[in-house]
Protein backbone atom coordinates (compact mmCIF):
# COMPACT_ATOMS: atom_id res chain seq x y z
CA UNK A 1 0.00 0.00 0.00
CA UNK A 2 1.33 3.74 -0.70
CA UNK A 3 1.30 6.37 2.32
CA UNK A 4 1.48 9.72 2.07
CA UNK A 5 3.80 11.29 3.90
CA UNK A 6 3.25 15.15 4.89
CA UNK A 7 6.42 17.41 5.27
CA UNK A 8 4.88 19.79 7.19
CA UNK A 9 3.33 20.81 10.53
CA UNK A 10 0.14 22.65 9.36
CA UNK A 11 -2.82 21.64 10.78
CA UNK A 12 -4.45 23.26 7.71
CA UNK A 13 -2.42 21.03 5.77
CA UNK A 14 -3.49 18.01 7.56
CA UNK A 15 -6.73 18.49 7.89
CA UNK A 16 -7.78 19.32 4.21
CA UNK A 17 -5.69 15.45 3.03
CA UNK A 18 -8.10 14.28 6.10
CA UNK A 19 -11.15 15.39 4.47
CA UNK A 20 -9.79 14.73 1.11
CA UNK A 21 -9.78 10.60 2.19
CA UNK A 22 -5.67 10.89 3.24
CA UNK A 23 -4.77 9.62 6.43
CA UNK A 24 -0.89 10.69 6.12
CA UNK A 25 2.11 9.87 8.07
CA UNK A 26 3.69 13.43 9.53
CA UNK A 27 7.76 14.34 9.22
CA UNK A 28 7.74 18.09 10.66
CA UNK A 29 11.15 19.72 8.62
CA UNK A 30 13.73 21.51 10.64
CA UNK A 31 14.12 24.55 8.01
CA UNK A 32 15.33 28.17 8.91
CA UNK A 33 12.98 29.85 6.68
CA UNK A 34 13.91 33.57 7.42
CA UNK A 35 17.50 32.21 6.72
CA UNK A 36 16.95 31.28 3.49
CA UNK A 37 14.81 33.64 2.65
CA UNK A 38 18.01 35.91 3.32
CA UNK A 39 20.43 34.08 1.20
CA UNK A 40 17.92 34.55 -1.83
CA UNK A 41 17.05 38.66 -1.14
CA UNK A 42 16.71 39.18 -5.33
CA UNK A 43 14.49 35.77 -5.77
CA UNK A 44 11.22 36.39 -6.82
CA UNK A 45 8.44 35.10 -4.79
CA UNK A 46 7.75 31.99 -7.01
CA UNK A 47 11.50 30.97 -6.64
CA UNK A 48 11.52 31.88 -3.11
CA UNK A 49 8.22 29.49 -2.25
CA UNK A 50 10.11 27.09 -4.52
CA UNK A 51 13.19 27.12 -2.68
CA UNK A 52 11.27 26.93 0.38
CA UNK A 53 9.68 23.83 -0.44
CA UNK A 54 12.69 22.38 -1.67
CA UNK A 55 14.28 22.43 1.05
CA UNK A 56 11.49 20.96 3.30
CA UNK A 57 11.42 18.39 0.91
CA UNK A 58 15.19 17.77 1.36
CA UNK A 59 15.43 18.20 4.99
CA UNK A 60 12.86 14.90 5.57
CA UNK A 61 14.40 12.71 2.47
CA UNK A 62 17.72 12.94 4.62
CA UNK A 63 15.91 12.31 8.01
CA UNK A 64 14.62 9.35 6.00
CA UNK A 65 18.20 8.10 4.75
CA UNK A 66 19.63 8.46 8.12
CA UNK A 67 17.46 7.76 10.33
CA UNK A 68 13.70 6.00 9.18
CA UNK A 69 12.87 4.82 12.69
CA UNK A 70 12.57 8.59 14.02
CA UNK A 71 9.51 8.93 11.28
CA UNK A 72 6.64 7.73 13.09
CA UNK A 73 4.37 4.97 11.47
CA UNK A 74 6.77 3.95 9.35
CA UNK A 75 7.54 0.77 10.10
CA UNK A 76 4.21 -0.32 8.69
CA UNK A 77 5.08 0.99 5.21
CA UNK A 78 5.55 -2.19 2.73
CA UNK A 79 4.88 -0.39 -0.23
CA UNK A 80 5.98 3.09 -2.23
CA UNK A 81 5.91 6.33 0.04
CA UNK A 82 4.72 9.36 -1.06
CA UNK A 83 6.38 12.57 0.10
CA UNK A 84 4.89 15.55 0.09
CA UNK A 85 6.62 19.00 1.21
CA UNK A 86 4.99 22.48 0.35
CA UNK A 87 5.24 25.95 1.37
CA UNK A 88 3.23 29.50 1.02
CA UNK A 89 3.67 32.83 0.83
CA UNK A 90 2.17 35.72 -0.34
CA UNK A 91 2.65 38.43 -2.75
CA UNK A 92 1.72 41.71 -2.59
CA UNK A 93 3.17 44.33 -4.48
CA UNK A 94 5.56 42.03 -6.22
CA UNK A 95 7.47 41.60 -2.50
CA UNK A 96 7.29 38.44 -0.68
CA UNK A 97 5.02 38.34 2.74
CA UNK A 98 6.01 35.33 5.07
CA UNK A 99 5.02 34.71 8.60
CA UNK A 100 5.28 37.86 10.63
CA UNK A 101 6.07 36.48 13.80
CA UNK A 102 5.15 39.43 15.87
CA UNK A 103 1.97 41.42 17.02
CA UNK A 104 3.82 44.23 15.13
CA UNK A 105 5.06 43.17 12.00
CA UNK A 106 1.14 41.62 11.57
CA UNK A 107 -0.48 45.12 12.98
CA UNK A 108 2.30 46.87 9.86
CA UNK A 109 1.15 43.69 7.24
CA UNK A 110 -2.06 44.69 7.70
CA UNK A 111 -2.19 48.62 7.35
CA UNK A 112 -0.74 47.23 3.95
CA UNK A 113 -2.90 44.69 2.70
CA UNK A 114 -6.36 45.78 3.55
CA UNK A 115 -8.71 45.94 1.06
CA UNK A 116 -6.29 44.84 -1.45
CA UNK A 117 -5.78 41.21 -3.56
CA UNK A 118 -2.37 39.69 -3.57
CA UNK A 119 -1.45 36.78 -4.54
CA UNK A 120 -1.05 34.17 -2.52
CA UNK A 121 1.86 31.16 -3.78
CA UNK A 122 1.76 27.85 -2.70
CA UNK A 123 5.19 25.84 -3.76
CA UNK A 124 4.58 21.65 -3.81
CA UNK A 125 7.48 19.14 -3.76
CA UNK A 126 6.06 16.00 -4.81
CA UNK A 127 8.63 12.93 -4.80
CA UNK A 128 7.75 8.39 -4.56
CA UNK A 129 10.50 7.19 -2.48
CA UNK A 130 11.10 3.03 -2.56
CA UNK A 131 12.25 1.89 0.95
CA UNK A 132 16.50 -0.26 0.45
CA UNK A 133 16.02 -2.84 2.62
CA UNK A 134 18.73 -3.68 5.73
CA UNK A 135 19.30 -7.07 3.57
CA UNK A 136 20.34 -5.11 0.44
CA UNK A 137 24.21 -4.69 -0.62
CA UNK A 138 24.32 -1.47 1.10
CA UNK A 139 22.94 -3.34 4.36
CA UNK A 140 21.13 -0.29 5.44
CA UNK A 141 16.79 0.02 6.14
CA UNK A 142 16.21 3.55 3.86
CA UNK A 143 14.78 5.53 1.25
CA UNK A 144 15.59 6.45 -1.89
CA UNK A 145 13.80 8.92 -4.65
CA UNK A 146 12.69 7.18 -7.37
CA UNK A 147 10.81 10.21 -9.26
CA UNK A 148 9.96 13.72 -8.17
CA UNK A 149 7.58 16.47 -9.24
CA UNK A 150 7.22 20.22 -8.21
CA UNK A 151 5.26 22.99 -9.17
CA UNK A 152 4.19 26.07 -7.79
CA UNK A 153 0.42 27.53 -8.12
CA UNK A 154 -0.85 30.61 -7.36
CA UNK A 155 -4.64 32.65 -5.99
CA UNK A 156 -5.34 35.79 -5.89
CA UNK A 157 -7.09 36.33 -2.72
CA UNK A 158 -9.28 39.66 -1.95
CA UNK A 159 -9.33 41.00 1.05
CA UNK A 160 -11.26 43.37 3.37
CA UNK A 161 -10.63 46.17 5.55
CA UNK A 162 -10.50 45.30 9.12
CA UNK A 163 -12.14 47.65 11.50
CA UNK A 164 -9.80 48.52 14.42
CA UNK A 165 -11.19 46.70 17.05
CA UNK A 166 -11.51 43.45 14.23
CA UNK A 167 -8.04 43.62 13.74
CA UNK A 168 -6.86 43.94 17.59
CA UNK A 169 -9.28 41.24 18.22
CA UNK A 170 -7.74 39.16 15.86
CA UNK A 171 -4.01 39.90 16.71
CA UNK A 172 -4.82 39.23 20.11
CA UNK A 173 -5.90 35.53 18.86
CA UNK A 174 -1.90 35.25 17.85
CA UNK A 175 -3.84 33.07 14.75
CA UNK A 176 -2.07 35.81 12.14
CA UNK A 177 1.55 35.20 13.45
CA UNK A 178 3.03 31.82 12.20
CA UNK A 179 0.93 31.58 8.60
CA UNK A 180 2.04 33.38 5.52
CA UNK A 181 0.89 36.85 4.85
CA UNK A 182 -0.91 36.77 8.71
CA UNK A 183 -3.85 35.25 7.26
CA UNK A 184 -5.61 31.70 6.75
CA UNK A 185 -8.82 32.07 5.16
CA UNK A 186 -10.19 28.75 7.27
CA UNK A 187 -9.83 29.87 10.44
CA UNK A 188 -10.64 33.30 12.13
CA UNK A 189 -9.67 35.24 9.53
CA UNK A 190 -11.65 33.71 6.85
CA UNK A 191 -14.56 36.94 7.42
CA UNK A 192 -11.75 38.72 6.03
CA UNK A 193 -11.29 37.33 2.67
CA UNK A 194 -14.15 38.56 0.32
CA UNK A 195 -13.66 36.21 -2.34
CA UNK A 196 -10.27 34.35 -4.34
CA UNK A 197 -9.56 33.48 -7.71
CA UNK A 198 -7.94 30.29 -8.33
CA UNK A 199 -7.79 26.70 -6.33
CA UNK A 200 -9.14 27.69 -2.73
CA UNK A 201 -7.36 24.58 -1.01
CA UNK A 202 -4.25 26.34 -2.90
CA UNK A 203 -5.15 29.09 -0.06
CA UNK A 204 -4.98 26.95 2.68
CA UNK A 205 -1.48 25.69 1.60
CA UNK A 206 -1.98 22.43 -0.91
CA UNK A 207 -3.82 22.54 -3.81
CA UNK A 208 -5.35 18.83 -4.21
CA UNK A 209 -5.82 18.68 -7.95
CA UNK A 210 -2.34 20.29 -8.20
CA UNK A 211 -0.88 17.54 -6.18
CA UNK A 212 -3.51 14.91 -8.06
CA UNK A 213 -1.89 16.06 -11.25
CA UNK A 214 1.66 15.68 -10.26
CA UNK A 215 1.44 12.03 -8.93
CA UNK A 216 -0.41 10.79 -11.94
CA UNK A 217 2.78 12.31 -13.71
CA UNK A 218 4.72 9.88 -11.43
CA UNK A 219 2.39 6.78 -12.35
CA UNK A 220 0.98 7.12 -8.80
CA UNK A 221 -3.18 7.04 -8.84
CA UNK A 222 -4.81 9.50 -6.47
CA UNK A 223 -7.37 7.34 -5.40
CA UNK A 224 -4.83 4.39 -4.16
CA UNK A 225 -3.90 7.03 -1.35
CA UNK A 226 -7.33 6.89 0.21
CA UNK A 227 -6.85 5.07 3.58
CA UNK A 228 -9.71 6.78 5.69
CA UNK A 229 -13.77 6.12 5.40
CA UNK A 230 -15.78 8.11 3.79
CA UNK A 231 -17.74 11.09 5.78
Amino acid sequence: MTRLLLASGSPSRLRTLRDAGIEPLIAVPAVDEDRLEAAHPHADVRTLVSLLAEAKAAAVVDRLRTDPAAVAGLDGVDGDLVLVACDSVLELDGVAVGKPHTAERTRALWRDMAGTSPVLWSAHWVGVLTRTPADSPQRVDSWRVRAQRAAAEETTVHLASPTAEELDAYIATAEPFEVAGALTIDGLGGAFVTGIEGDHHNVIGLSLPLLRTLLADMGVRWTDLWNRPAP
